[in-house]
């Protein structure tokens, strides 16, 4: 079963607490935290302060995306404040090993995402020593973005390679993904999906949004 993740990124700040719980309580895998720093996108959102409140309040994971141009600044302070899932991105990296070894060193999960415009073959080499890896389906820095559907062949081409070589980490898509489309997600073979504005900025209820996700891919 796809799992739902949704992303504060679309939430109101004043509901975050409210909002939060109520996405855990109606079956949310974990909660996604996109952190950008005005750099590497235009936009700048959370710190680890943010990380620290959720981390007191929720009884599930949390992931916090490295959406910055130097993710190893940043690393120790997002552990520190309890993240459990760290996602950085292979564009802004050539000591991708040194990373993925300090995280894992830390016993959280090291997860990598990767742009619309960025081939699988340049983390193919990575795969066995990360716990995910996330298929941007939207240009990064910006919710509310329509899924790019051709990105859906890198996660068929990420099943066969993780069939073929007998590879363990999950596949993640994090862009776009409304309860019109997830089944496109679902059947190129996600384990993840990232949510926001379809769970958090809607007329409808959180509890009704993440039901609606859930039933379109049974």
């Amino acid at each position: 079963m796809l799992k739902i993740a949704p992303s504060i990124l679309a939430a109101n700040p004043l509901n975050l607490q409210r909002d939060c719980l109520e996405a855990e309580k109606y079956g949310a895998y974990r909660i996604s935290v996109d952190v950008m720093d005005g750099h590497f996108v235009p936009d700048i959102t959370f710190g680890h302060n943010i990380v620290a409140y959720l981390h007191g309040i929720l009884n599930i994971d949390i992931e916090v995306h490295l959406m910055v141009e130097n993710p190893s600044s940043q690393l120790e302070l997002f552990l520190n404040a309890g993240a459990d899932v760290l996602t950085f991105h292979i564009e802004t990296l050539s000591d991708v090993n040194r990373l993925i070894d300090y995280i894992k060193s830390n016993e959280k999960k090291v997860g990598i995402a990767i742009n619309p415009d960025t081939n699988i073959e340049n983390v193919e080499k990575y795969l066995e020593h990360i716990d995910e890896l996330t298929v941007m389906t939207v240009v990064p820095g910006k919710g509310g973005q329509s899924l790019i559907v051709d990105c859906l062949d890198k996660v068929k081409q990420l099943r066969k390679i993780r069939a073929n070589n007998n590879l363990g980490f999950d596949i993640q898509v994090d862009g776009g993904v409304k309860k019109e489309n997830i089944k496109l997600v679902n059947n190129a073979g996600a384990d993840i999906a990232v949510a926001g504005t379809s769970i958090f900025n809607s007329e409808n209820s959180i509890q009704n949004n993440i039901q609606a996700l859930m039933d379109a891919v049974r």
